[in-house]
């Protein structure tokens, strides 16, 4: 029975602020001569308008036509321009844009294509789904491995990418 007066011997639940969905606001912290490096060491044609971030700015602020990407990617994930349609298939399955997925899971997304590359089966969003599942921590989506009835991908996955931002 539920009457109009709360109970005496109750505390008020303090509510913790829900961030949104995607990535978080933290500072984007590129060094120029890393970006150049990068675009250089991996041939960039300069006809892709590739941008050096304002000082400040995050994420969100791409200009209009333009994605974030960090620089972690390229360097401790082995990520490579133009990525694969199997990635592109991941991102969309998912309803996820790249600029939202942490260090982590990007590698478990190339890994499974190398996976099922190397055993000549094509890689899918289907198959993938079947070893992962998408998850929230931290303002960023990685994946976790199901653990029901499927067999690892990987015996020993990378636990973290310090100082990924």
């Amino acid at each position: 029975m539920s009457t109009g007066t709360k109970p005496t011997n109750t505390k008020k639940r303090k509510s913790k602020p829900k961030n949104p969905p995607g990535p978080d606001q933290a500072v984007i912290n590129w060094r120029n001569e890393e970006l150049h490096n990068i675009i250089q060491q991996f041939s960039y044609p300069s006809d892709w308008g590739i941008q050096f971030p304002n000082p400040g700015s995050t994420t969100l602020d791409a200009p209009p036509g333009y994605m974030t990407l960090y620089a972690d990617f390229f360097r401790e994930v082995n990520f490579r321009l133009p990525m694969s349609k199997f990635i592109g298939d991941v991102l969309t399955g998912y309803g996820l844009h790249i600029s939202q997925i942490n260090a982590l899971g990007l590698p478990r997304i190339t890994h499974f294509e190398f996976i099922c590359l190397a055993q000549r089966v094509e890689p899918t969003f289907e198959k993938f789904n079947v070893f992962y599942y998408v998850t929230y921590t931290g303002g960023f989506y990685s994946f976790n491995s199901h653990t029901a009835g499927v067999l690892p991908c990987s015996r020993d996955p990378p636990k973290s990418l310090h100082d990924r931002k």
